[in-house]
């Protein structure tokens, strides 16, 4: 199935900047026929919060009557989907932190890819390295025309040996019942 450019790079969005916790959340639209990607019946809660005495940044998904439905800790910096179709990427603004290099661009691409992710974190310096790979899914074994064509005419030729085979079977039953018969 093929996308359009136009379809990945525009889908509406907004950012909304938590001054207390020093993060700016940006909301995707799960279609593009939402217009706002905040007007949903279900509410987005970003935070940070503190897990076994680290900080970390955590989502949740509450429905229409306060109950969490879903919730999960977020790498800063990272596209996180939701169940009901929205994105939710969280940046950092602590003036410590230095994004090296964001790449926004997305590929079009009409072969399955697999996609390996890595997260490399180092304590002592407090810095988290994620390697992401793309590779081209592993191919299947597609035939050549010819190979089709041998293996359907293999199908024949073995179908044609079967027949003779059971015509002889059948003569020499016959012939055998005809010999036995006969002295008799």
């Amino acid at each position: 199935m093929a996308f359009s450019k136009t379809t990945l790079d525009h889908a509406p969005q907004k950012t909304v900047v938590l001054d207390e916790d020093k993060l700016a959340v940006t909301v995707s639209a799960a279609s593009e026929s939402q217009t706002d990607p905040l007007d949903s019946e279900m509410t987005i809660w970003v935070g940070e919060v503190q897990i076994q005495g680290r900080n970390t940044v955590w989502v949740e998904l509450i429905d229409s009557y306060g109950e969490v439905v879903y919730e999960s800790e977020v790498g800063t910096n990272e596209t996180h989907l939701l169940p009901d179709g929205r994105a939710v990427v969280v940046r950092d603004l602590h003036s410590d932190t230095n994004v090296a290099k964001l790449d926004t661009s997305r590929v079009i691409s009409d072969t399955p890819m697999l996609v390996t992710r890595r997260v490399v974190e180092s304590p002592e310096t407090s810095a988290s390295v994620e390697f992401v790979e793309a590779a081209p899914a592993p191919k299947q074994d597609k035939h050549s025309p010819m190979l089709n064509i041998a293996s359907v005419g293999q199908v024949i030729w073995a179908n044609i040996v079967a027949f003779f085979d059971a015509a002889a079977t059948r003569i020499q039953v016959a012939w055998n019942w005809i010999k036995d018969t006969l002295p008799a």
